[in-house]
This record gives C-alpha cells, structure tokens and sequence, in this order.
C-alpha cells in the first residue's frame, strides 16, 4: 500500500539503520512501494512527475543524484527545509538526517532533483497551496522612473549648454516627460 507523503517522512525519521547500499530499496520501503528499478538513478530517469534542479523538495518526496563508482547514484526522502533522511549517510548501514549538498560535497554525487513518484509509483501528497499575491498599489504619478529620466535630461542640458540644438531636443524631451509624469 502506497503512503502518503507525509507518512513517508515519518517512517523515513523513524527508521535508525539499513542494508548497506540499499539507498532506493529503503526509500521505496519508506514509501509502501514495490520493487521495479535496480538503482537510484534508473528510477530516477523513470520518474514521471518530476522536478529537475529545483532545490526545495517538500516533505515526503523522494530526492534523487546520479553518479557514484557504479553508476547506481542515490535516493533519499526529503524532510522539507533542505535537509533529507538517507540511508548510510551516518557511516554504513546507517541512516541519518543531513542537507541537501551533503551527497554532492561528501559523496561527490550529482543533484538531479525530486519527484513525487518512485519506480513510476505515485506517492499522494498534498496538492500545493498557491498564495494569492497580495493587491498591487497603484503607482500615482508622478512615476519614479519618469523623475529619474528627466533628472537625467536636465544633467544632459547642463553639460551640453554650447550645442543650442542639442539642448532644444532635449528641452523638448524633458517638457514630454513632465506632461507624462502628471497623467493618471
């Protein structure tokens, strides 16, 4: 029976010790989740709702690098808040909670990403809240930008002053600018 994300995390926390190596048959244990894939980074190229690259995987979702002396990469559960609970991690047949990088930095992994699935099993999660962004505030003229610009112009006329057609355009350019700056 597949779990939940969150019951994933829980088992993943309280789990103290694993089988030497055997990063993806624990991970899918976490999960309620059957055998398919021989290695970490088969399922990981088999997973189906993933999130390459991106650095913030919720809670209970499996976390996947490829790389290692054989190719088999690494799969562990993510805890939320950058940090993972991996088999091995705390020496071998040792499991433990550590950061995002620690792979990368101690086992010279490569980071390849998240997913909600593993061995193309989806794991039930909750679905993402999406914050409503607040109301933007009406920006009253006059605009910042408009200011900054016709600051801009009026140092151009002051160190152009000889060349009397320059300053003409740019006398009209900055009257443009001040009518823009009073519109609503």
């Amino acid at each position: 029976m597949v779990y939940t994300a969150a019951v994933c995390a829980r088992n993943a926390e309280n789990d103290r010790f694993n089988d030497p190596g055997m990063c993806q048959q624990q991970v899918r244990i976490w999960c309620g989740v059957g055998a398919r894939y021989p290695d970490a980074a088969t399922a990981w190229r088999n997973t189906n709702d993933r999130h390459p690259g991106n650095r913030n995987p919720p809670r209970g979702a499996p976390v996947f690098w490829t790389g290692g002396s054989a190719g088999h990469g690494h799969v562990a559960m993510s805890l939320g808040n950058g940090k993972v609970r991996s088999t091995d991690a705390g020496g071998r047949g040792v499991v433990a909670t550590v950061d995002l990088g620690f792979f990368e930095r101690v086992w010279h992994l490569k980071y390849g990403g998240w997913a909600w699935d593993i061995n193309e099993v989806k794991i039930p999660h909750p679905a993402a809240t999406v914050k409503q962004a607040a109301p933007t505030k009406k920006v009253s003229p006059p605009r910042t930008h408009i200011l900054n610009a016709i600051k801009n112009i009026d140092k151009a006329i002051k160190a152009n002053a000889k060349d009397k057609p320059l300053v003409a355009k740019l006398k009209k350019q900055k009257a443009a600018l001040e009518k823009l700056s009073k519109k609503k």
